[in-house]
């Protein structure tokens, strides 16, 4: 699937395989939480698809499209992170060089897509880069990452980047108004950082009214009221890295509004914080947090660590 805001990098890609000038890699880079995987996939079975239509896209009929449905392809290798792993190891690539190596079955191309690439440990980038030097003919690599700046430089160098967008507030906005929500499209972006695909699994959990509850436990704090204890014990079993990303959203919000003069422009909570801390305080505020993410996954007192969060808004 091609989400609108990907129509771009789509129709650049496609010139390029019409042309025959595809790279042998490419890097797809962007955020997550705006449909790139999707993306990923798409071009994969584009690649692999024996009646592509006009626009690239796959025919979803042929015998190549339906085994890439059913997950069975055999000019097709996916390659991601294993259970209970934090890398993507040696042994993966090692896997996959020796597919690329292999004769196609019926497909034009064979195709990988390493997800998330930045995930590979450095044994396994060295092994890719023989595949990414010596390409085997009529094979890609789709390396996914949001993060490209954690791949290695030999890794980069050696790919082309296809840069994939954050929509615009408008356009998210008009994607979202065309699902079931049960939230508000401009609710669910602000709470996703304008990621429209993040957005939508928002809305299907509580997640968005937990933040709303986070934020008016730090508005009563910045108002004087509020007991640090109660509100810390209410909240030491929630998600330590997820409650830290948000006071740092509205942080940086709080920060550039009172840069940028545009109080209108943020949500009314936030606005009210905006109000009650001074400039230098909320670049305090901002400095700590950043401090305190150095520690949010390690195994310390969770009340403790959500009080050192609380303490911050207090007056």
């Amino acid at each position: 699937m091609i989400y609108p805001w990907q129509t771009c990098a789509w129709e650049t890609v496609q010139r390029a395989i019409n042309a025959n000038h595809l790279h042998h890699a490419l890097l797809l880079s962007g955020e997550e939480g705006c449909g790139n995987s999707a993306f990923a996939h798409s071009l994969a079975q584009s690649l692999l698809c024996l009646s592509p239509a006009d626009d690239g896209s796959a025919c979803g009929q042929c015998r190549s499209c339906q085994v890439f449905a059913a997950r069975a392809h055999p000019d097709f290798m996916p390659v991601a992170l294993q259970e209970d792993k934090q890398s993507i190891l040696i042994e993966q690539i090692r896997e996959l060089n020796y597919f690329l190596g292999l004769s196609r079955s019926y497909s034009p191309r064979r195709v990988a897509v390493i997800a998330p690439a930045e995930r590979m440990n450095v044994n396994a980038a060295n092994s890719l880069l023989k595949s990414l030097e010596e390409p085997a003919p009529d094979t890609h690599i789709l390396l996914l990452t949001g993060h490209p700046a954690a791949l290695l430089p030999t890794i980069r160098s050696r790919c082309q980047e296809i840069r994939l967008p954050v929509p615009s507030h408008n356009a998210a906005a008009e994607w979202l108004r065309g699902q079931e929500l049960r939230h508000s499209p401009e609710n669910l972006l602000e709470a996703s950082g304008g990621r429209p695909l993040t957005a939508l699994e928002l809305d299907a959990t509580e997640t968005l009214a937990e933040r709303q509850q986070w934020l008016k436990h730090l508005l009563q704090l910045a108002q004087g009221q509020g007991n640090i204890a109660e509100i810390s014990s209410h909240w030491e079993k929630h998600d330590r890295v997820r409650l830290l990303n948000w006071q740092l959203s509205w942080i940086i919000s709080i920060v550039k509004g009172n840069i940028t003069q545009a109080p209108a422009s943020l949500p009314a909570e936030v606005e009210s914080l905006r109000r009650l801390i001074t400039q230098k305080k909320a670049f305090k505020i901002h400095e700590r947090l950043i401090e305190l993410k150095k520690f949010s996954t390690h195994p310390l007192n969770a009340r403790s660590y959500i009080e050192s969060m609380l303490v911050l808004w207090s007056l």
